[in-house]
């Protein structure tokens, strides 16, 4: 049966008109048939019986050939009516809406304008390819084609575009792009200076360079107006990613305003860079429109902006218990206000109750109670209702999704949580959703594999704090802490990214100083550096050290400092930490004598030198389920262990004249102390809580008695650590 429906319906119908128009030409074939069985009877001496026997059965085959043929195409077409037929009533079971019928006719009408986009998409790429086959020959033979010569206005816009200097600090470029009907035709646009304090209307565009497979390179290009007087473009090379999300946004009938960081930018020009990198959160807060282009389209991404589009905003937040639970069928309903609401919602949880009943009398299957919920719905409101996807499906979607490039960019933080969430706009291919709808189903889907809900819901809490003073507190190593897993190009971006959040949470009355070592022009270990001892300084050396659990990767920087390019924070200095551990973890007194040298490559701490007592060698970082006991005194001749608080300890290698920084230790004067310090190690480095306090230990009586301010420890000394 799988052969009836081999031939597609289209091809079908065609066939049969085909043979149906040749079946009155058929008796023209009965002559030759004749002839033909005439000459082989007289060469195989034949009776006049037998030819006239095959004149007759060729003459039925040819008339009964073409009808057979008709019969079984006609089968074919009504098998795969059926088939269709049945897909649609199954479809039709399926929704229970036309939202659903919505999204297979916008499928459906789409469909013929992909195929040519497709279809221009290889024309371009085709006579790309033939004029660099065509000017390669050309200049391998010297041969100068008169026919190839390019006009001057071509000529113009080969070259390269340059960018104009911006005069003040507020200064930003926006993109103007022209309109165009065909979604294929070139990129062209306008490039002006304005200054933010002018409040100019423009959106501001939220996407990242690479697209999904990685690719950064700039093939791409958007031809820029340079001389309006004589109508003169030229190109300015732009990614692949950043060519389609140019293409969503440019309208067909009339100009838009959008500023994107690689058009609007001089990415040459590092101080620039540097300069736009502390406009970055006024750029998207004064933004008219929020426009994040997530990528292309699937069909699973359509219909899972169709359904978010279909559901109630103020009620897209995905129930705990499931999301076809009793409770929660009605939450995707409008009912009418007054007495008739009233009546329908005290029948809809009447009916919920019935079929609560039902389930435990009866013992229905999940099949049949979901059908029960949704006749008693139907009837207790008199509509049909509006299903979710099916939760597994749901959760795949979303998670598939959610794992896009741009959900894990770092720049992204600050371009949707800063601004206000309604001038927000999500894009996914030819889809387009409000900022409420997506970023509440991400927050609710903020578990497990996906972790940027968390993120999303701790950059939406403003923490109070000191208004027109100065503040103490700084947000930005628990930023960095939170984005730990955040992608970006630049390993700068790392902290650059994340800026003018720290900012933002800092208050009106925090310093600049974070903002102002932004500077695209230092070498990456230099920034690190920076503002690793920056944290330092705020935070105190015990806490901040204590989160390092890899050796720096990067070239140059100091042993003491944060490679945010490798495994970082050592999450177990953190377990038990409340959000924004950092925010309330200040330096000490006694940190005041730290002190860096200018290119912040040396640090130097006074500290006094462990000469007694155990440190735990292993069990205090990320995967390290043993505790690795080790006495002092069985430190080699250039290792020294130095306390950096009660109880927290740092080991230090001699390296030439300095010491370099190897790892922070639980350390007491017993073991038992050490295995207590492992096991409560978060609240020791966050908190400076030594549970049991550390004790001396008479080894002649065998009691323990406290111990003596300088039991265990030595002279105090600076150390000066490389």
């Amino acid at each position: 049966m799988g052969g009836l429906f081999i031939v597609p319906l289209p091809i079908a119908i065609i066939l049969i008109l085909l043979v149906l128009a040749l079946m009155p030409f058929i008796p023209v074939s009965w002559p030759i048939i004749i002839v033909v069985q005439l000459y082989r009877g007289k060469q195989d001496k034949r009776t006049a019986r037998e030819i006239s026997n095959r004149c007759l059965k060729g003459i039925g085959w040819s008339f009964g050939l073409p009808c057979i043929t008709v019969l079984v195409l006609s089968i074919m077409c009504i098998v795969q009516v059926v088939l269709a037929g049945w897909w649609a009533v199954g479809l039709c079971w399926r929704a229970r809406d036309i939202g659903e019928w919505k999204r297979v006719g916008r499928q459906i009408v789409d469909l013929p304008r992909e195929v040519r986009n497709l279809w221009l998409r290889l024309q371009v790429w085709g006579r790309m390819k033939l004029q660099d086959t065509a000017v390669a020959g050309g200049d391998r033979l010297g041969v100068v084609d008169e026919k190839r010569e390019i006009k001057d206005g071509e000529r113009e816009e080969a070259k390269g575009y340059t960018f104009n200097i911006l005069h003040t600090p507020t200064s930003v470029r926006l993109l103007t792009v022209f309109p165009a009907e065909d979604y294929m035709a070139p990129l062209r646009g306008e490039i002006k200076d304005v200054d933010l304090r002018t409040n100019p209307k423009y959106n501001a565009l939220s996407y990242t360079w690479a697209d999904e497979d990685g690719e950064t390179a700039k093939t791409s290009h958007i031809s820029l107006l340079f001389n309006p007087k004589n109508g003169t473009y030229r190109e300015l090379r732009i990614g692949h990613n950043c060519e389609l999300a140019m293409r969503r946004l440019r309208r067909k009938d009339r100009k838009r305003t959008v500023w994107i960081d690689a058009v609007c930018i001089n990415q040459a020009d590092l101080e620039e860079r540097s300069q736009q990198v502390k406009l970055m959160s006024r750029i998207f807060i004064s933004a008219k429109k929020v426009v994040v282009y997530t990528g292309e389209g699937t069909p699973q991404t359509d219909g899972l902006y169709d359904w978010l589009n279909d559901i109630d905003a103020e009620k897209l937040a995905v129930p705990s218990g499931g999301l076809l639970s009793p409770q929660a069928a009605l939450q995707f309903y409008r009912p009418p206000e007054g007495v008739l609401g009233r009546v329908q919602e005290v029948s809809n949880h009447a009916a919920i109750r019935m079929k609560e009943m039902g389930r435990l009398i009866r013992g229905h299957t999940e099949k049949v109670r979901r059908l029960l919920r949704e006749v008693w719905v139907v009837y207790s409101m008199g509509t049909i209702p509006r299903r979710p996807p099916e939760p597994d499906d749901l959760q795949r979607v979303l998670r598939e999704y959610f794992s896009r490039r741009w959900f894990k960019r770092v720049w992204v933080l600050q371009e949707v949580s800063l601004p206000e969430m309604k001038r927000i706009r999500v894009l996914c291919g030819n889809r387009e959703t409000t900022g409420e709808r997506l970023f509440g189903m991400l927050v609710s889907q903020g578990q497990g594999d996906i972790d940027v809900g968390r993120v999303f819901v701790l950059l939406r809490q403003k923490p109070v704090v000191g208004q027109g003073k100065s503040s103490r507190h700084s947000h930005l190593l628990d930023l960095l802490i939170e984005t730990k897993s955040r992608q970006c190009e630049d390993p700068r971006d790392k902290i650059f990214g994340v800026l003018n959040i720290a900012h933002w949470l800092d208050g009106v009355g925090a310093g600049r100083e974070e903002l102002d070592k932004v500077s695209y022009s230092s070498p990456v270990a230099q920034v690190y550096a920076a503002y690793s001892a920056l944290f330092i300084q705020k935070h105190g050396p015990g806490f901040f050290l204590s989160l390092i659990k890899s050796a720096p990767a990067i070239k140059g920087l100091p042993s003491w400092a944060a490679d945010w390019t490798v495994a970082w924070p050592n999450s177990k200095a953190l377990q038990s930490a409340v959000d924004f551990p950092a925010r309330s973890r200040f330096a000490s007194e006694k940190d005041k004598a730290l002190e860096f040298d200018p290119e912040n490559k040396v640090m130097k701490i006074m500290r006094p030198r462990i000469v007694r007592g155990f440190f735990a060698w292993t069990g205090q970082s990320d995967g390290e389920d043993t505790i690795h006991t080790v006495e002092v005194k069985q430190l080699d001749r250039e290792e020294v262990l130095v306390e950096i608080y009660p109880g927290l300890a740092m080991l230090l290698r001699q390296h030439g004249e300095d010491w370099t920084f190897v790892k922070v230790c639980p350390h007491a004067l017993d073991k038992a102390g050490v295995g207590r310090l492992v096991s409560s190690w978060s609240r020791t480095v966050v908190h400076q809580e030594n549970p049991g306090r550390i004790q001396d230990v008479d080894e002649e009586v065998g009691n323990i008695r406290s111990r003596s301010p300088r039991g265990y420890l030595g002279k105090t000394r600076v150390w000066k650590i490389a």
